[in-house]
């Protein structure tokens, strides 16, 4: 049946990969965070954003650009000379990049980040790049084929290498007596990087190669430029801003009147551990919408107006569904995660605000996708826009006067907006319904009786004779498999019900 259903198998290969990625970083940055601190955490999470703005710069467009125009052709030969340009540009422009941030770290440090520290951070951080654009070249490539296999053993095998080093450098450290310090994390990144882009490069050694000609090469740079220039540009903004806004936050958090060390802190808190926690969830529908993108630009050149129509639909009610499950899951659960599973109370508190974030997060996660399938990139890249300017305004103007607190209302108020634009545009081109009740009023009234139901079971095992730990872990943990086990059921009973 799924050999029937190309997007559908795809997604979940890429929904199960993206499970397990997860999960992996999850223990990752568990792991992590009792090695160096929330302060340390905080340190790591500053450079992220540059690393991420030079990342936008050498392949920010090029995986989408790849996956769509390898899915518009069914010659063999033009695929893989999409693939080979789209090496060659993104090598070109990552190795530049790697020499200017190598050259002018110390730059960046003082003045963008403002924190010394993070320069030999960004030295190491910034090799990764070229890694990083093969990775995305050939992700790219194999996404436009419906072929998931690869990117998802690639995502799998870069987890699994970045726990696993993370694990056996800290032993080592601790044993040979060095100061456990961000650059821990810095070396596990460089190596699981590395493994991604070896086990990239292995899987396109076994396909069939084709001689090419140059000017077959040149027209496929052509066409992948006219396409990923927009997408870089766009990506090259949006990326900047998040810079500001990853930069802003400590430094008006000290405003509010918090030490350097602590402001620093809580924001590794909230970026390395609550923010995580809150999207793990979305590795399913970030897996759905990479697989709707090419399937949404096929349709698109095919002129199927009916395939589309029900692809909005069906990723619009999975997405509100899935975000109404992740809110109540996180209500219930998300101080027992912050408090006993990362050792820090604020991080549960944080977790518990950033819940309702869920519905607006995977919407438009999923409506970002099929505007970009459609074309609209520069109406995502708008919307997009306006969601950050909020961000940034709660920051510089809210967090100075209340706190963190602001910056958490601003995130959920960006989200929100965001997701409404990419919706009510979207209908301009898909004439998609949305039903309020199976949407919204059915999964909340799911929710509350999955909640009701686990923590019923719960007061009855507390007159159980389990002692202290073992019964707040055992029920606990019960009640969590009853919650997933419940709304499981109602999933798969409405998914029944939608494809019917």
């Amino acid at each position: 049946m799924l050999s029937k259903h190309p997007v559908l198998k795809g997604a979940l290969v890429l929904t199960l990969a993206n499970v397990v990625t997860r999960a992996l970083g999850f223990l990752y940055r568990i792991f992590l965070s009792n090695l160096i601190g929330a302060e340390g955490m905080g340190l790591f999470q500053l450079i992220f954003p540059v690393i991420a703005f030079c990342t936008a710069l050498s392949c920010g467009g090029i995986q989408i650009a790849v996956s769509r125009f390898v899915a518009e052709t069914k010659s063999k030969s033009t695929q893989f000379s999409i693939l080979v340009s789209s090496l060659f540009m993104s090598l070109v422009l990552s190795l530049a990049t790697v020499f200017f941030v190598y050259r002018f770290s110390d730059v960046l440090a003082i003045r963008i980040i403002h924190n010394v520290r993070c320069k030999k951070l960004l030295q190491y951080s910034v090799l990764t790049i070229p890694m990083v654009a093969i990775h995305a070249c050939v992700s790219g490539y194999y996404l436009g084929l419906k072929k998931t296999l690869v990117p998802a053993w690639s995502m799998m095998t870069e987890q699994f290498v970045k726990i696993l080093s993370v694990y056996l450098l800290g032993t080592i450290w601790i044993h040979e007596k060095i100061a456990l310090t961000p650059m821990l994390a810095v070396y596990s990144t460089i190596l699981s990087e590395l493994a991604g882009m070896i086990f990239c490069l292995i899987a396109i050694g076994f396909e069939n190669t084709y001689r090419l000609r140059i000017a077959s090469l040149l027209h496929s740079m052509k066409n992948l430029f006219s396409v990923s220039y927009i997408l870089t540009l766009n990506r090259l903004l949006l990326t900047f801003l998040q810079c500001v806004e990853a930069i802003l936050l400590p430094l008006m958090l000290e405003r509010n009147g918090l030490s350097p060390s602590t402001a620093l802190a809580i924001y590794g808190i909230l970026t390395g551990m609550a923010l995580p926690v809150v999207t793990f969830p979305s590795a399913i529908n970030n897996s759905i919408s990479t697989m709707l993108l090419p399937a949404v630009a096929e349709s698109k050149s095919e002129g199927n107006i009916l395939a589309l129509k029900r692809t909005t639909e069906n990723s619009i009610w999975f997405s509100t569904i899935s975000g109404i499950y992740g809110i109540g899951l996180f209500l219930s659960f998300g101080n027992f995660i912050g408090t006993n599973i990362f050792g820090h109370p604020q991080a549960g508190i944080y977790i518990c605000i950033l819940s309702w974030l869920c519905p607006f997060l995977y919407l438009s996660i999923s409506f970002g996708s099929i505007l970009h399938g459609l074309g609209k990139t520069t109406a995502a890249f708008i919307h997009n826009v306006i969601g950050i300017l909020l961000r940034l305004v709660a920051i510089w103007w809210g967090v100075p006067r209340f706190g963190i607190n602001a910056y958490l209302i601003g995130l959920l108020v960006s989200h929100l907006v965001t997701t409404l634009l990419h919706g009510s545009y979207l209908r301009k081109w898909i004439p998609y319904r949305f039903s309020p009740w199976n949407n919204i009023i059915k999964p909340i009234i799911q929710t509350g009786i999955s909640l009701i139901i686990g923590f019923l079971i719960q007061y009855i095992f507390q007159f159980s004779d389990f002692s202290g730990r073992v019964y707040f872990y055992g029920t606990t943990a019960f009640r969590f498999l009853i919650v997933c086990s419940i709304l499981s059921w109602f999933l798969f009973q409405d998914a029944k019900t939608a494809n019917s």
